[in-house]
């Protein structure tokens, strides 16, 4: 079983982020660098974590339309003209819809993470969601969702199943109390990864484990296993 850790960094330089990144690259499979946070951000800074980390490296700004501005905006649209024919990863949510559009009229070749995110509740049209996704051909779907009970924590592991079965790379993830159980059983059925911060302060979501934490657990589930199969 291949767990893929990724390290969410959140900090206010290219420094700190880079301090982050020399760290803990090589304990982590993915590493997400929060790109509105850094007061001194330019485009050099992006070209240099882009050519040391590849493929493992997932970037982002605010979710959504929270920090829309002019500035924002044209920042982001060179963003994507950046990102042309890299190998890193965009994160994109769904709401963001100028950015997917220009994405598409301007036929982008982007590895992208199209996500949608609800931090009130589970909604009953996570399929409809998913529909939605499916015009910006993503090379990753993902949905993040605050569960406000058992049930809602088990509509989204019916619908990682689901996309497991359409062979659809996804990340799938409850936040908050109960949406803990989906960060543990989705990593296992097939999330392409796991946000697993070093310190819980470090959490970029509600209701992620540090990395000790879920290392912990899966090595518990593991020798259940072990132990049953051995019966």
């Amino acid at each position: 079983m291949k767990i893929n850790y990724c390290l969410p960094i959140i900090k206010n330089s290219k420094k700190e982020v880079l301090d982050t990144i020399a760290k803990y690259r090589n304990e982590y499979q993915y590493i997400e660098v929060w790109l509105n946070p850094i007061i001194d951000l330019d485009n050099q800074f992006i070209n240099k974590i882009t050519y040391m980390l590849q493929d493992k490296l997932i970037i982002l700004f605010s979710r959504g339309k929270k920090m829309q501005n002019n500035n924002l905006h044209e920042r982001k649209l060179s963003l994507l003209d950046l990102l042309d024919g890299e190998k890193s990863f965009l994160d994109l949510d769904i709401s963001e819809e100028d950015e997917l559009t220009y994405l598409r009229k301007k036929q982008l070749k982007i590895r992208t993470i199209i996500s949608y995110h609800n931090y009130k509740e589970t909604p009953v049209n996570l399929s409809e969601i998913i529909k939605e996704i499916d015009i910006y051909h993503p090379t990753i779907y993902k949905i993040a969702t605050m569960c406000e009970n058992e049930t809602d924590a088990l509509k989204l592991l019916l619908l990682q199943q689901n996309l497991r079965t359409q062979n659809k790379k996804h990340i799938v993830l409850g936040m908050g109390e109960f949406g803990t159980i989906t960060r543990v059983y989705a990593t296992l059925w097939g999330n392409e990864l796991i946000y697993a911060p070093k310190l819980s302060s470090e959490q970029s979501a509600l209701g992620q484990l540090t990395k000790n934490q879920l290392e912990n657990i899966f090595k518990q589930l593991n020798s259940k296993h072990e132990i049953r199969n051995s019966k």
